[in-house]
């Protein structure tokens, strides 16, 4: 299981718990991690998938990109554990549930 937190930005401290997929997103209706208050962030922004041994962040053609290590993912990327990244003005990272 794993944990998506905000570490900055208008939900600072909010967090999600996922086990294989998470959308980031500002419609709750289409993301299941809803950050509505940063409006740099797309109805359906940004998608994390779980797999066997590794993360991987993938931007859903956002309007402001997604982040990771101060440069846009394309497409999709590999994401290490506890290593922050942005979506619109918002800063997150994912971690293991304790």
């Amino acid at each position: 299981m794993y944990v998506l937190e905000v570490l900055s930005g208008p939900l600072d401290g909010k967090t999600w718990a996922f086990e294989r997929e998470i959308t980031i997103g500002r419609d709750d209706a289409l993301a299941e991690a809803c950050i509505a208050l940063d409006r740099y962030i797309s109805r359906r922004h940004a998608r994390l998938t779980a797999g066997e041994d590794a993360l991987r962040i993938a931007d859903l053609e956002s309007r402001n990109g997604t982040k990771l290590n101060g440069r846009p993912v394309v497409g999709e990327a590999p994401l290490e554990i506890g290593t922050p990244f942005i979506v619109g003005r918002t800063v997150l990272r994912v971690t293991r549930e304790a």
